[in-house]
C-alpha cells in the first residue's frame, strides 16, 4: 500500500469513526446545541457580551467613516476566528471529559463520578448567582478570581488588532473561563463516555453560542448595555434554580443503586459440553438472548451482531466472542443451536441447558422471555427481551445496545473494549 492509500484508508477510518459517534450521540450532541442556542440568550450575551463588543468596535476602528458599508458591520460581528477558537477550547475539553469519564467502570464509581461532575457544574451557577445577590462565597468563581486574572493577562495584548490568529487565540483563552453553562454542559458531554462523543457535544453546545453573539457583534454596544442590566436582575434567579436542578441530579445520581448485569453461567455447547462464564475470560464477550424459531428479531440480531464482528481485523476477532443462550430447551438442542449459529458467523456460539440454568443467566442479565402459545403455523412463540450485552474481559458489563444497532457503532465499541484487554 502506497502513502496516498495509506492516508485515504485512514481517512476514511477516521471518518466513519466520526459519522458513528455522532449517530450514537446524536440525542445528546443536539441536545447541548439547543442549551447553547437558549442558554446564550439569557446568559453568554450578558458574560460574555462585552468581549464580543469590544473586538466588533475594533474591527470597525480600521474603516473609514467614509467608507463604512453595512458589509463592515456583518463582517465585524461574525468575528469567525473568535467563535472558532472558543469551539477548539469547548470542544477539547469535552473530549477530555467523555475519554476519561468512559475509563470509569460501569457501576458505583462511575455514579459518584457522574454525581461530581453534576455538583461542579451547580457550583460554577451558584459562584455566578450568589455575589450578584450580595452573599459572599468561601470560594472564589466569578470575575475577579486568580484564574480569570491569569487569562486576562493572556488575551489582553490579544485585544489590540483580534483579528485572524489573534482573534482565535482570543477565542481559546476566553474558553477556559469559569462559566456555570459550560460546566453544566461539560457534565453531560462526560456522560458520552467516549473522546468523540464528548468532543462533538461540546463542538455543538459551541455552535449554539453563536447565533446570540454574532448578533449581539453585528447590533453593537447600546443593545448589549441594556440586555446587561435587565440580565443583572434576572440571571441571578435563573442560574439558583439550575444550581438546585444540577445538585438534586447529583444527589439521585450518587444515591442511585447500582444494577449489576451479567454474572457466572453454565450452560450447554454444541458438543454437549459445559461451558461457564469462565471459558471467555480474557475476551470482550457479546452476549444475546434468543431461540432459533424466531421469525424476525433473531436473525436480525445475529447478522448485526456477525457484520460487527466482521468489521474487526483478524487480531481483534481473536478477542472477541459471541454467545447466543436459547430461552427455549424444549425444541432448540445443541445440535439445532450449532446449525443455526453456523449461518451467521463461528464467531457465535449457541448454548443452551435446563430451564433451570436458563433462567438463572437470564436473570443475571436482566434478561425476560416467556412463552406465548398458537400464534399461526408455529405451535407455540417465545417472547423475549432484545438487548444485545456487551461484556469486558473480566466479565464486567460496559454497555447493552438495540437488536437493531448498526454494526459498525457495535464494532466500535468491540475496539474499544480490545484496545484495554491487559
Amino acid at each position: 500500500m502506497n502513502a496516498q492509500d495509506l492516508l485515504l484508508t485512514f481517512l476514511g477510518s477516521g471518518a466513519a469513526h466520526c459519522v458513528a459517534a455522532v449517530e450514537e450521540h446524536g440525542s445528546l450532541i443536539a441536545t447541548l446545541f439547543f442549551t447553547g442556542l437558549l442558554g446564550s440568550v439569557t446568559h453568554c450575551v450578558g458574560m460574555c457580551g462585552p468581549f464580543v463588543v469590544a473586538q466588533a468596535a475594533c474591527r470597525l476602528e480600521d474603516v473609514p467613516a467614509a467608507e463604512m458599508r453595512e458589509w463592515h458591520r456583518v463582517k465585524g460581528g461574525l468575528l469567525a476566528p473568535y467563535h472558532l477558537g472558543r469551539m477548539t477550547t469547548y470542544a477539547a475539553l469535552g473530549g477530555v471529559a467523555g475519554g476519561l469519564f468512559g475509563m470509569i467502570p460501569a457501576g458505583r464509581a462511575a455514579n459518584w463520578a457522574g454525581a461530581a461532575l453534576l455538583a461542579l457544574a451547580a457550583l460554577g451557577f451558584l459562584g455566578y448567582a450568589l455575589p450578584r445577590l450580595g452573599l459572599k462565597l468561601p470560594f472564589r468563581l466569578g470575575a475577579d478570581s486568580l484564574w480569570v486574572r491569569g487569562i486576562d493577562r493572556i488575551v489582553r495584548p490579544l485585544f489590540a488588532r483580534p483579528v485572524g490568529w489573534r482573534g482565535y487565540g482570543l477565542g481559546v483563552a476566553l474558553g477556559f473561563i469559569p462559566c456555570g453553562l459550560v460546566y453544566a454542559a461539560l457534565a453531560a458531554a462526560a456522560a458520552s463516555g467516549e473522546a468523540l462523543g464528548g468532543l462533538f457535544a461540546m463542538a455543538a453546545f459551541a455552535a449554539g453560542t453563536m447565533p446570540a453573539l454574532i448578533g449581539l457583534g453585528m447590533i453593537g454596544g447600546w443593545a448589549a448595555d441594556r440586555f446587561r442590566a435587565w440580565a443583572r436582575r434576572l440571571l441571578p434567579m435563573l442560574f439558583l434554580v439550575n444550581a438546585a436542578v444540577l445538585l438534586a441530579l447529583a444527589w439521585s445520581l450518587a444515591a442511585r443503586p447500582v444494577e449489576t448485569i451479567g454474572g457466572p453461567f453454565a450452560l450447554t455447547g454444541p458438543h454437549h459440553e459445559t461451558v461457564t462464564d469462565a471459558d471467555f475470560k480474557g475476551r470482550v464477550l457479546i452476549v444475546y438472548f434468543g431461540y432459533t424459531f424466531c421469525p424476525d428479531v433473531c436473525p436480525t440480531s445475529l447478522a448485526n451482531i456477525a457484520d460487527a464482528i466482521d468489521l474487526l481485523t483478524p487480531e481483534e476477532q481473536e478477542k472477541v466472542a459471541a454467545v447466543y443462550i436459547s430461552v427455549d430447551p424444549d425444541r432448540d438442542t445443541p445440535e439445532a443451536l450449532a446449525e443455526y449459529t453456523s449461518h451467521f458467523h463461528e464467531k457465535i456460539t449457541g448454548l443452551t441447558g435446563s430451564p433451570a440454568a436458563i433462567a438463572a443467566a437470564a436473570k443475571a442479565y436482566s434478561a425476560t422471555y416467556a412463552r406465548v402459545e398458537g400464534q399461526g403455523a408455529a405451535e407455540y412463540l417465545m417472547d423475549h427481551s432484545t438487548a444485545i450485552y456487551l461484556m469486558d474481559a473480566d466479565g464486567r458489563f460496559i454497555r447493552h445496545f438495540a437488536h437493531t444497532v448498526e454494526p459498525r457503532l457495535l464494532a466500535r465499541a468491540l475496539k474499544t473494549a480490545i484496545g484495554k484487554i491487559r
